[in-house]
Formats: C-alpha cells, sequence, structure tokens
C-alpha cells in the first residue's frame, strides 16, 4: 500500500505599505534588510513549508513591496486591498495550496522551526 502525498504547505506573508500605525514598515530595515527579506528568509528555511508567497495588493502604493518580491526573486500575488480573506483565498489558489500557513509581514522574529 502507498502512502498518501504530503499536502503542499504554502506561507502567505500579508504585507501592505498602508499600515495604519507605520505606514511602510513592512519594508522598514532591520540589520541592513527590509522587514520583509528577514521573514521570507525565515519562512523559506522551514521544513514543512513547500513555498512562501508575499500576498499584496493592486493598489499602488504596495508597487514598492512587487518591486521588492521581484528583485528578490519571491513569488508574490496582488489582490484586493479592503477584502483581505478573499486576498488569502486567491494566493492560494494560484499557488495550490492543499495548507494555508497564514504569517504577518511584521514578524521578524519567526522561527524556522
Amino acid at each position: 500500500m502507498s502512502a498518501l502525498p504530503s499536502p503542499r504547505v504554502v506561507a502567505i506573508v500579508q504585507a501592505r505599505m498602508s499600515s495604519s500605525r507605520l505606514p511602510g514598515k513592512v519594508l522598514r530595515e532591520i540589520l541592513d534588510q527590509p522587514m520583509l527579506v528577514q521573514v521570507v528568509e525565515r519562512l523559506s528555511r522551514a521544513e514543512t513549508v513547500h513555498q512562501v508567497v508575499v500576498a499584496t495588493t493592486t493598489d499602488p502604493t504596495d508597487a514598492p513591496v512587487v518591486a521588492l518580491c521581484q528583485r528578490q526573486g519571491y513569488a508574490y500575488f496582488c489582490g484586493s486591498l479592503n477584502d483581505v480573506l478573499d486576498r488569502f483565498y486567491q494566493t492560494a489558489r494560484a499557488y495550490n495550496a492543499d495548507v494555508v500557513m497564514r504569517v504577518p509581514a511584521d514578524f521578524p522574529l519567526l522561527d524556522p522551526a
């Protein structure tokens, strides 16, 4: 009897520039790197995650997030600014996720273990 394939785990990092308390915080530097880079790089080392995807919005204010993803070679998806659930749903569909891990982009102390 063959084993069932393991589910495809996609970590979706919510990143947008329009934070009400600290706008642009996802691109603020920590140890000479944007916070978003810190989060994606840590998640990429998690053994149970098959892919890390940055979910941002189609709003023009999030163009710097898209540009960073393109420079770094990160997978990303642009969705609704106001409908966060739909943004996550569409990202999960686009990247064939069986299991979604939701991670905020302002969580740089994430432990990959």
